[in-house]
């Protein structure tokens, strides 16, 4: 069966950044397709589409989860038959939810595919003016299986301290773990 990653994470909190970092530790060989929901900028899109190994995908009719049920089915399909790919990834639009695109991964179970993991990116510059005023990123935190905390270098050691507790007001149990601005993180 093919695994299906989930990034999924607000506005601007560094997902496309994020997935780049790993791409680039990924071994060329091992064939990655990345399906998109939303249009990146230039500049982001093209650096996509410089990594040998990775075929971009774009849905642009809506976020993943509010498109009707079948759109995701139907592009994972065809990504299935035209690359067979040894992994995808899928990058949700920042006002996505995780559970409905689980949902739909599970159900593709029969057709071979299978949900590996949803990891949430988390913005510590902003999370904390935003996790109080958006339900959307609540539940991100909150239904994932990893936590990576972007852009952590950038704020104090306080600012921090403050940022965690307020994800684990939301999630204690999921593990949580820094993404590093140059290298990101391990793909492994």
């Amino acid at each position: 069966t093919t695994p299906v990653t989930v990034f999924t994470g607000f506005l601007g909190a560094g997902k496309t950044t994020t997935i780049l970092n790993v791409l680039k530790r990924v071994n060329p060989e091992y064939n990655i397709v990345l399906l998109k929901n939303e249009f990146g900028d230039a500049e982001t899109d093209s650096a996509l589409v410089r990594e040998s190994h990775v075929q971009v995908s774009e849905m642009t009719n809506g976020c993943l989860c509010c498109v009707l049920v079948g759109q995701m089915k139907r592009a994972l399909e065809e990504i299935k038959e035209k690359f067979q790919p040894d992994r995808i990834i899928i990058e949700t639009s920042g006002s996505a939810f995780p559970a409905p695109i689980a949902w739909q991964i599970r159900e593709m179970e029969s057709s071979g595919f299978h949900l590996d993991a949803i990891l949430t990116v988390i913005d510590c510059i902003n999370f904390c003016g935003y996790e109080d005023t958006s339900y959307t990123a609540r539940l991100q935190a909150q239904y994932t299986d990893l936590i990576l905390l972007n852009k952590w270098e950038h704020i104090s050691e306080r600012q921090l301290d403050i940022v965690i507790d307020h994800v684990n007001e939301l999630n204690t149990d999921t593990p949580k773990i820094n993404v590093d601005s140059n290298t990101g993180i391990n793909p492994e």
